[in-house]
């Protein structure tokens, strides 16, 4: 088993890490602020917000019906808008948070795509990230495999791309393609853009191994991210002490310890069945 060696860089990038996330976060204002966008189309998107805004606060069919009519609003602003593709982008992504919302996935996949195609600087990987996400709700699961390693594919430095990767493993592994998902965890957590998002993926990876029922391999992978902590220990003692309680918060460390408790039964259980054939035999 092929464990990652690179922890000091890891440590050493981390502060880089976090302002290129922050830098990121920047692009995700869906307000219509992208260049390109014509005061018009600006005027437009901000009366469909104004529709949006009217979701506050309901429940219940009123809230399922605001839902729908300001998604509505919002997929006829892309028709209107289809000579400004950064506008009708940003009202493409509107809809489709509205009807993913609303519980409409086949809707809210085909304007995750729209916006995803309209603007890809600002929205493909995300885009095609919620279409992913759509598909595999309508259990499309091959479909979703490919276009969540399409949004991976994007810029495979990014949290996005990790959460794309995991699901494509997460998807093998509840499909029982067990060794399949191993490869697919471990490959994840070599190329894992933060410490934070290792630790994330080595827990994915230890519940494979105890699926396969490899105990050790998923005893070395809680090794692995020991150290990963201890190594972070020597730099931002904040950042030491979140890592070191997502290590503990782990759900695979009480995973292993319940397996590795059923297989000490089970081995005293043979020991016992054993010893009661012998007496039988006497």
């Amino acid at each position: 088993m092929r464990v990652m060696t690179r922890l000091c860089s890891w440590v050493v990038v981390l502060v880089a890490l976090a302002a290129a996330a922050a830098q990121d976060d920047k692009g995700q204002d869906d307000k219509g602020t992208a260049t390109g966008i014509s005061a018009a189309a600006r005027a437009a998107l901000a009366e469909a917000r104004k529709v949006s805004d009217g979701c506050k606060g309901k429940v219940g069919p009123a809230r399922s019906r605001a839902l729908e009519v300001a998604a509505g609003t919002y997929d006829r602003l892309v028709a209107r808008l289809s000579g400004e593709p950064a506008a009708a982008a940003v009202a493409a992504w509107s809809a489709a948070v509205l009807w993913r919302r609303h519980g409409s996935l086949p809707l809210a996949e085909k304007d995750y795509l729209h916006a995803a195609k309209c603007d890809p600087a600002r929205y493909a990987q995300r885009a095609l990230l919620g279409a992913a996400d759509m598909q595999r709700r309508q259990q499309r699961r091959e479909e979703a495999a490919k276009t969540y390693a399409r949004a991976a594919a994007v810029d495979p430095r990014t949290i996005r791309a990790q959460t794309a990767r995991l699901w494509i493993a997460r998807m093998l592994l509840q499909d029982g393609q067990v060794d399949r998902a191993i490869e697919k965890f471990q490959a994840a957590l070599e190329s894992a853009p933060t410490p934070r998002q290792a630790i994330i993926t080595a827990d994915h990876l230890c519940k494979a191994w105890i699926a396969k029922g490899d105990l050790t391999a998923a005893s070395d992978v809680l090794a692995h991210v020991d150290g990963l902590v201890e190594q972070a220990a020597g730099g931002d003692p904040i950042a030491a002490e979140r890592l070191r309680r997502a290590s503990e918060r782990m759900s695979a460390r009480r995973a292993l310890r319940r397996a590795a408790d059923r297989e000490h039964e089970a081995a005293k259980d043979a020991v016992r069945l054993d010893e009661h054939r012998r007496r039988r035999g006497k």
